[in-house]
């Protein structure tokens, strides 16, 4: 989806890898979706969803 919505940056977070990150995040459970516009986090989404609102997500 990445290389399809050019106007939205993307980023996975291995949370095995980056503990801190998750925790620093307030994330419990994956997957969790963070919205962040202008370095502040405008929405959230938790838990799996189908790529329309994914899509919809990132552009709200």
């Amino acid at each position: 989806m990445a290389e399809q919505e050019t106007d939205v940056e993307f980023y996975y977070v291995d949370v095995d890898q980056s503990p801190d990150l998750p925790q620093r995040f307030g994330v419990s459970s994956i997957p969790t979706l963070v919205l962040i516009k202008e370095g502040k986090e405008v929405d959230r989404s938790v838990g799996a969803i189908p790529e329309p609102q994914v899509k919809r997500f990132a552009h709200s």
